[in-house]
């Protein structure tokens, strides 16, 4: 048996596994399919008792999509394609299966109207009910006039969904490395006091549309720039993971940031990393109140380290686990700290208080996380640098 092929076999099937759970309910007729599924995909009896395991276990979206990611294109269609098969098969596609399905679109590199004619045809040869179809068609309808003036004004985009637009200071961002031994950085003795070293530079961010939170996450203080604006690093997902608001239309989109005293503030979009999930949010009026985390580099990491990790887990605000850093993983660092959805942008501190990295992915059923380095960031910002020197 082909290895690639039984791997990409156990791919799609965690895919649509997911796929007909996004909506928080499994309809009898998805149940049947995935069932369809196992026996289909399953060429040996032991590649089928694996799959029908995977059916009891929860699957991590995070890392299903990097598992997606170095597929070939033809490999990626299928994916998508069987997944969209298996959310027809009850003859209707709720708001909360669109949005998914707009988000594995992204990762699987489907066009947008091309995902558009694949919605029509389901809706087509499967009779699907399209929820909400009418909105949608409306919506689709004023986005093609909107590309149209785009066009006539002269303007590019590559995005039609209601999403953020970057809107950089053009400023330099300054930051500090933590240095081994520095005279300033005595280790803190207890989390209690890592917490109140860190509590007001760590902030839970949410994306509202019309005033609406639609995905949330957390954020940590990296640097700031003469004129005293404030910038917090978060995901890229954690900005730009939502379709459309809950009504089935785009509205007015803004990010409000809120810190562990409960103070808010608007904060815009500087920068988004095009390599990797990592976007800068930059704030004024927050100065006073938080200073930059210093960067701790993956050099002088350890593993076994005692690592804490500040987020927003299922919206609770400034929750502050402990734990070790368990492995390095090419461009992630692994933890045992609780992390879970919610705490997405949020930070990995040492014991002097210095983000060592930025968590990016999670696991539902696992105590485990993963993060991107420090080091990540840092060429984030050189990103970002090269993209003001090419703009000037």
């Amino acid at each position: 048996m082909d290895e690639a092929d039984s791997h990409l076999r156990t791919i799609v099937f965690k895919a649509c596994h997911l796929a007909v759970w996004t909506d928080r309910k499994m309809t009898v007729e998805e149940q049947r399919y995935l069932s369809h599924l196992v026996e289909g995909l399953g060429r040996t009896q032991a590649e089928r008792k694996r799959l029908r395991e995977l059916q009891l276990q929860e699957v991590d979206e995070g890392l299903l999509f990097s598992e997606i990611e170095p597929l070939s294109e033809v490999q990626k269609t299928y994916v998508f394609d069987t997944c969209l098969e298996t959310l027809a098969s009850d003859r209707r596609i709720t708001a909360r299966e669109l949005r998914f399905l707009a988000r594995l679109r992204k990762v699987c590199r489907i066009g947008y109207w091309s995902h558009r004619r694949r919605l029509s045809r389901i809706r087509r040869q499967a009779g699907a009910r399209i929820y909400p179809w009418r909105k949608l068609a409306v919506v689709g309808f004023v986005l093609l006039m909107l590309i149209a003036v785009v066009r006539f004004r002269g303007c590019r985009s590559s995005h039609t969904e209601a999403t953020l637009e970057a809107h950089c200071t053009g400023r330099d961002i300054a930051i500090s490395l933590f240095r081994d031994g520095a005279a300033t950085a005595s280790p803190a003795a207890t989390g209690e006091e890592v917490f109140a070293q860190v509590r007001d530079s760590i902030v839970s961010v949410q994306v509202l549309v019309d005033n609406d939170p639609v995905c949330s996450g957390s954020g940590a203080v990296i640097g700031t720039d003469p004129s005293n604006i404030l910038y917090i690093v978060t995901n890229r997902h954690v900005i730009d993971g939502f379709y459309v608001a809950e009504t089935g239309q785009p509205g007015d989109v803004r990010v409000e940031v809120k810190q562990y005293s409960g103070a808010k503030f608007d904060a815009v979009l500087d920068f988004a990393s095009d390599e990797y999930d990592l976007a800068i949010l930059a704030v004024r009026g927050m100065v006073a109140h938080s200073r930059p985390l210093p960067l701790h580099l993956k050099a002088g990491l350890q593993v076994g380290q005692e690592i804490y990790a500040i987020g927003s887990p299922l919206g609770l605000d400034h929750t502050f686990t402990a734990g070790v850093i368990s492995a390095f993983r090419d461009i992630y660092l692994q933890t045992d700290a609780t992390v879970f959805s919610g705490s997405s942008g949020g930070p990995l501190v040492d014991a002097h208080g210095a983000l060592c990295a930025v968590v990016t992915r999670v696991h539902r059923t696992k105590d485990y996380g993963f993060a991107l380095y420090s080091d990540i960031l840092v060429q984030v910002l050189k990103e970002r640098e090269e993209g003001l020197k090419n703009s000037s």
